[in-house]
């Protein structure tokens, strides 16, 4: 893990990240189970770059944890959900034109 703080996107549009992955999903793109199996994720994964946009990879790993303990039920397990939310930052940085390569990174523990 980097320990680097990220540069985010100047505007990230959480509607359309919800449609970006409810299109996928109904496309059958993104697995078995409900659509509503992801949206807790799109949104954490939206969410941490807006309130904590100076945060680190260890950080954001961190927040991560708590989230994933809080939740009733997850229907993702922890290393679905760590994948997917990687998969919507790599999105957010493609859609606000930077690198997506520099997207933030969630450790591999699980």
């Amino acid at each position: 893990m980097s320990s680097a703080t990220p540069s985010i996107p100047a505007v990230i549009d959480v509607d359309a990240e919800l449609g970006y992955w409810r299109q996928r999903h109904a496309d059958g793109l993104l697995g078995p189970g409900a659509f509503n199996h992801y949206v807790p994720w799109i949104k954490f994964a939206c969410d941490c770059l807006i309130t904590h946009p100076r945060a680190s990879d260890e950080q954001r790993d961190e927040m991560f944890q708590t989230h994933y303990a809080l939740m009733i039920m997850p229907r993702l397990n922890q290393a679905q959900a760590r994948h997917f939310v990687e998969q919507c930052w790599q999105h957010v940085y493609l859609a606000g034109h930077q690198d997506p390569a520099t997207h933030p990174r969630l450790g591999a523990r699980a």
